[in-house]
Order: structure tokens, then C-alpha cells, then sequence
């Protein structure tokens, strides 16, 4: 188990979402877990530094460049107190609740059902905070607070936004990078780093979500 998932721990969950027709509808919510926010807020800053990502979107971004990121929070150890979560949702147009719902899954997860959880949703406006919390609540998941961020603010939001690209391209079989991808997603289960993802022969696949 990820030192992450232990009780008893004050965590801050940053959320992003990524629309995709892949044969259908595909909703995206991908996020990732931290107990340091400002720790690994810097890590992330210096990482798009290093690996020339820069603070651009997964889908702008060279793709050399964002692999050599994606790698890095995967495999070193100066990442390994995180937890990544991606949640697919199929046919789907209600995105909102399948946003409430991703997160609902990120906290169970994180088995925090003790701890102070507190939300930050990419875009998310003042005026959403209490709808969020409300609809969290009715579905058994309590957490501090819900709160908007933006990715040109939030490195840990840019963080989310390449595990959502990242698993968007691997839902896309025309892309060149997915081989990659998958042995990076699988290393990433394997650290005990991304949950909600299964490793068949074929390579990891999302737990697809119905709404």
C-alpha cells in the first residue's frame, strides 16, 4: 500500500477531465493525491523545467518531452508519496456527475474515510463549491472542502491534465507513443502509484465507470 493510502493523513486531491470519442463517448477523470501539496508542487515545477515540457497541456506539448515527464513522476523515487487515479466514463454527457463521481472513487481509493480530504477541480467556479460538496455527501464521500483551480496556476493540475491526455491517447490505437504509454501505466500500477487500472496480458486498462 502506498504511504498515501495509510489513515489518518491530511491529503489534497486535484482533478482535471478529458473528453474523447473513441468509439463512442469516453469522459475522462484523472487526478492525483498528495499530502505535500507545496512539496510536490515545486517537484512538478522543476520536472516541467527538466523535462522541457514546460507548463503547456499534454496535447500541446512536444511528445518527447511530456513522456520524459510522465516517466519521471512514475519511476523515481522523489514521486513515489502520490497517488494517480484516471476513472473512464462510456457515453456519458453528464459530465458534472461523472466529475462528482470520479472523485467519489479517487477518496475511496485512498481509503480516507478518517482523514481531512480537501477537492480541487480544474475550471471549477465559486458558484459550484456547495453543489459538489452537497452531491459528495449524498454519495457517502465527505471531504473538507471543494475548491477551483486553474492549470496555468496549479502545477499539480497540470499534473492531472497529462494523466487525463495520457489516458486519452491510449484509448486512440492510432497513436505512436502508445506502446510507452502502456508500459508506463503498467510500471505505474505495479509501483502501487495509479489505481483503479488493471494489468491484463494485453497491458493496463481503465476500470470503465457506469454512470
Amino acid at each position: 500500500m502506498n504511504q498515501l493510502q495509510q489513515k489518518g493523513k491530511k491529503i489534497d486531491l486535484y482533478i482535471d477531465e478529458s473528453r474523447q470519442r473513441v468509439g463512442g463517448e469516453w469522459f475522462i477523470v484523472a487526478g492525483v493525491a498528495v499530502e505535500n501539496s507545496n512539496k510536490f508542487r515545486q517537484l512538478c515545477v522543476d520536472l516541467e523545467r527538466t523535462s522541457r515540457k514546460k507548463h503547456v497541456k499534454w496535447g500541446k506539448a512536444d511528445k518527447n518531452n511530456r513522456l520524459v515527464y510522465l516517466r519521471t513522476v512514475i519511476s523515481e523515487n522523489r514521486f513515489r508519496d502520490i497517488v494517480l487515479f484516471s476513472y473512464v466514463f462510456r457515453d456519458t454527457k453528464n459530465y458534472v456527475g461523472a466529475t462528482i463521481r470520479g472523485i467519489d472513487l479517487a477518496v475511496a481509493n485512498l481509503h480516507q474515510s478518517d482523514s481531512e480530504v480537501s477537492v480541487y477541480v480544474d475550471g471549477l467556479v465559486k458558484s459550484q463549491y456547495r453543489e459538489y460538496k452537497v452531491r459528495l455527501r449524498r454519495l457517502g464521500c465527505h471531504v473538507k472542502k471543494v475548491r477551483g483551480a486553474k492549470d496555468e496556476n496549479e502545477p499539480l493540475i497540470r499534473l492531472s491534465d497529462a494523466m487525463a491526455g495520457a489516458t486519452r491517447d491510449l484509448l486512440e490505437e492510432r497513436k505512436n507513443e502508445n506502446n510507452e504509454l502502456k508500459d508506463l501505466f503498467s510500471l505505474a500500477v505495479e509501483n502501487d502509484i495509479l489505481v483503479g487500472w488493471i494489468n491484463p496480458n494485453s497491458g493496463p486498462s481503465p476500470i470503465t465507470v457506469d454512470m
